[in-house]
């Protein structure tokens, strides 16, 4: 006998498989990175305009930049799951994380800072903390 979210069931009925949301096809790997990529070089060159690295913010802005990297891991995660109808899973949060390693990478590229600068950029460490929080929490 086998425990099933169902019931009690023999083994031939019982037939466990993964949800069809954690199960994705190469399709499903292609969408996502597209959208990814896609978003994570939107988000590095907004990023970079809004937030450039080595300013030294602090106070009430580091507050205001979490709400910010939050609502960039959520677009992210968000922007995923449209493009792949509602998968998540294990890959798909390693695909956004990526992305957002990237937007941040690009970020500070785009903002022509030297790359040294990632260590003392507090600002951008929150930024990308935050964006992996909720990306991260969304994919579950």
């Amino acid at each position: 006998m086998i425990h099933t979210p169902g019931g009690i069931r023999c083994p031939d009925c019982a037939q466990l498989r993964r949800p069809p949301m954690y199960e994705l096809s190469r399709m499903d790997y292609a969408r996502a990175l597209g959208a990814a990529v896609a978003l994570a070089v939107a988000l590095g060159f907004v990023g970079a305009l809004l937030i450039p690295p080595g300013r030294g913010f602090r106070g009430f802005f580091l507050i205001f930049v979490f709400l910010i990297g939050s609502g960039a891991g959520t677009l992210v995660a968000e922007g995923m799951r449209r493009a792949t109808n509602g998968k998540r899973g294990q890959a798909m949060q390693a695909i956004a994380v990526g992305a957002i390693a990237v937007a941040g990478l690009l970020r500070i590229v785009l903002a022509g800072a030297p790359l040294d600068i990632v260590l003392e950029d507090l600002a951008g460490l929150i930024l990308l903390g935050a964006a992996v929080f909720a990306a991260w929490g969304r994919l579950r």
